[in-house]
């Protein structure tokens, strides 16, 4: 080994495979001397809300750290064109069949992996910072639907851009599950005013009425050419009730909405 590079060697059937491997190696490298870096600058600030700073403790927490080191996206840069120097070979066994082996001497400083760890940092900063602000978000508080489902989409691109064994995810599936349910527990739609040229409805969240873009779907046992105009917070639907009604029977209008996959209905009476 010599200070400032990181020095491998792997070896397959093939050249390409045996520079594949190598490659892949040398990013376990980084990795791994990133979080050795990162797991010391934590264990400071940590030792100090343990008790003794336990083994298992630092075992689990090296163990993490080394997973989402990989995310930094100066790895994705590596490549054999930036090494300062490789050497591979051509070996025969006795058997006469052959394999290659590939070496890499690959720049990297000191320096440079503290700013790779500094990196890291920022960006686990920035990732807890928008999960936090997503944790800290009443969404009682809110009286316009599209902007709750804003919220949740973002929150689902949030969680995707994780790794799927990043611990953050189990935050991310409870807060979704936390908007899910409010959502699904107390949406309701009300007929605001209905007679034989008309019906107005909206969606409410408890005793708020929300504000929203969706267009619902309707139904009907009579009604024809059903129109339907969405207001700031409501939606109004207009149709044919002469045609295809009669005062002696039941006419009715089903209006369905679907919030996050749940179908929430009514059935309006047309009198």
């Amino acid at each position: 080994m010599e200070d400032g590079y990181f020095i491998v060697s792997a070896q397959a059937a093939t050249l390409s495979d045996a520079q594949e491997k190598a490659m892949t190696q040398l990013r376990e490298q980084i990795v791994s001397a990133v979080a050795t870096r990162l797991h010391s600058a934590t264990t400071i600030t940590m030792h100090e809300v343990t008790d003794n700073g336990s083994i298992d403790f630092h075992k689990e927490l090296d163990s993490r750290l080394s997973v989402q080191a990989a995310d930094i996206p100066y790895l994705a840069n590596i490549s054999p064109s930036h090494a300062e120097a490789y050497y591979w070979a051509k070996i025969r066994r006795a058997d006469k069949s052959t394999y290659y082996i590939y070496h890499i001497k690959y720049p990297l400083s000191n320096s440079k992996l503290r700013l790779l760890v500094e990196d890291y940092e920022k960006q686990q900063i920035v990732l807890n910072d928008s999960l936090q602000a997503f944790a800290s978000t009443d969404m009682a508080d809110y009286d316009n639907l599209d902007r709750m489902l804003l919220r949740h989409s973002r929150l689902k691109q949030f969680a995707a851009s994780l790794r799927e064994d990043d611990p953050r995810q189990d935050i991310c599936s409870a807060i979704r599950r936390n908007y899910e349910q409010m959502l699904s527990r107390n949406l309701r739609i009300a007929v605001l005013d209905s007679d034989r040229q008309r019906t107005t409805v909206a969606l409410f969240y408890g005793d708020t009425q929300l504000e929203n873009t969706l267009k619902p779907k309707t139904k009907s046992n009579c009604l024809t050419a059903v129109e339907t105009k969405i207001t700031r917070n409501t939606a109004v639907f207009t149709y044919d009730f002469l045609t295809g009604c009669y005062d002696e029977d039941q006419n009715w209008l089903d209006v369905q909405y679907t919030v996050l996959g749940k179908k929430i209905t009514t059935r309006c009476y047309i009198r």
